[in-house]
């Protein structure tokens, strides 16, 4: 039985620091070249996400791209540029919600994808949602 757990070379290409939560335990990871224990691995994965990177029809964790990654994987070695850093920064979810709402509603020339909210993307159920019927909005009042 061993007693130490076997180390997995990650890399973190984030620029900053991640944290990792395991068992109840925190462990936060520079940017760059790190080890983790092997049984960590997709827990960090899925806990650092690059937001709207997954796909919607495949939730497995092997669905989407993520901060850290295992050497051998694509982009081992590679920090995020800059603009792909934004990216991720401005997606609300983990899933490509441009797809998602695409692939539903790419038929219907009513439906609308609308900000609600700070950066929160829905769609639209009705007139009002879609910001219709500003004047109808009702209110508390005491007369």
């Amino acid at each position: 039985m061993a007693v130490f757990q076997t180390l997995v070379p990650v890399f973190n290409r984030a620029p900053v620091p991640l944290t990792i939560r395991f068992d109840g335990q925190e462990k936060t990871i520079p940017p760059g070249a790190n080890d983790i224990p092997d049984v960590t691995v997709m827990y960090a994965k899925n806990q650092n996400p690059i937001m709207g990177s997954a796909d919607v029809n495949n939730p497995h964790v092997s669905g989407a791209r993520y901060l850290i990654v295992e050497k051998g994987e694509a982009g081992y070695g590679e920090p995020l540029t800059p603009l792909e850093w934004d990216f991720h920064l401005g997606c609300p979810s983990r899933y490509n919600e441009q797809a998602a709402f695409e692939e539903k509603y790419a038929n219907d020339p009513k439906a609308h994808l609308v900000l609600r909210g700070k950066g929160r993307k829905s769609t639209a159920t009705s007139r009002y949602d879609a910001g219709g019927l500003e004047g109808v909005r009702s209110a508390f009042s005491n007369k």
